[in-house]
């Protein structure tokens, strides 16, 4: 259920109050077992609401403070093959979203997780570099990051 770029959505018992979660399953190894990160739809991308645009949200310093789903931008494919949009616009910040773990422990912190989407090559490349890329992303998945973003041939040099 957890493999890299599923979405699972659930009741998550671990939210005060506790509600319905996405949760973005981002890498899977041995050594690590999975690294994941909740979204949210609550007003905390880091920059006022009239400059939201869809990806990577930078700061008036020019840093990465967080990727915004937009609700009319698809995002990959639910596992009936049907488009997938985020139904809210919903944020991910880099400075406390990540969540690492077995399968069975991050998913028992939900009530009937279903998986409900699978990004789209584009849009989990662009999320996975911008976590690289940012500073408010803990180092110690950093490392990880860039395996990826080698295995999947990413050539960027800028966002």
């Amino acid at each position: 259920m957890l493999s890299p770029q599923n979405v699972i959505r659930g009741f998550c018992k671990s939210t005060n109050p506790p509600k319905y979660k996405y949760l973005i399953s981002l890498y899977r190894s041995e050594e690590l077992n999975i690294i994941a990160c909740f979204t949210t739809s609550q007003d905390r991308a880091g920059i006022p609401l009239e400059e939201k645009r869809h990806g990577v949200i930078k700061n008036k310093k020019n840093e990465i403070i967080s990727y915004v789903f937009l609700t009319d931008v698809c995002v990959g494919k639910t596992p009936e093959d049907k488009d997938f949009h985020f139904p809210l616009q919903s944020v991910i910040r880099f400075d406390y979203c990540f969540k690492e773990g077995n399968q069975a422990e991050l998913l028992s912190n939900f009530e009937s997780p279903v998986i409900v989407c699978k990004l789209n090559d584009k849009e989990y490349e662009d999320l996975i570099y911008a976590m690289y890329k940012s500073d408010d992303t803990p180092e110690v998945y950093k490392p990880h990051f860039e395996k990826i973003l080698f295995k999947l041939g990413q050539k960027k040099t800028a966002i």
